[in-house]
């Protein structure tokens, strides 16, 4: 499986990385390099029974999602404790510009 160069050039386009000439073919070499392990990967036989694992058998004991209170229920309490607040909110200093 080989991979031409302007596949590499759109490759080093979609990543923002700006190749010379010499450094495209280069890389065409090492990615093909990269595609053929891949490829030869695929290409072994595994068994068909699948690995032991004492994590297969896990399952999820969590609750089920659900309301655990009515919404807002806490908000005045919260806010009682801002040091600073607007409205229904917290007010705290802008950190980034604008």
């Amino acid at each position: 499986m080989a991979i031409s160069l302007s596949e590499v050039k759109k490759l080093a386009e979609l990543s923002r990385i700006e190749l010379s000439n010499e450094e495209t073919e280069k890389m065409r070499g090492e990615i093909d390099s990269i595609l053929s392990y891949v490829d030869a990967i695929k290409k072994v036989k595994l068994p068909d029974t699948p690995a032991s694992s004492p994590y297969l058998d896990l399952e999820n004991v969590m609750r089920e999602d659900g309301e655990p209170h009515t919404a807002g229920a806490f908000t005045s309490d919260i806010l009682a404790q801002a040091p600073r607040k607007e409205g229904r909110y917290f007010k705290v200093k802008k950190i980034l510009g604008g």
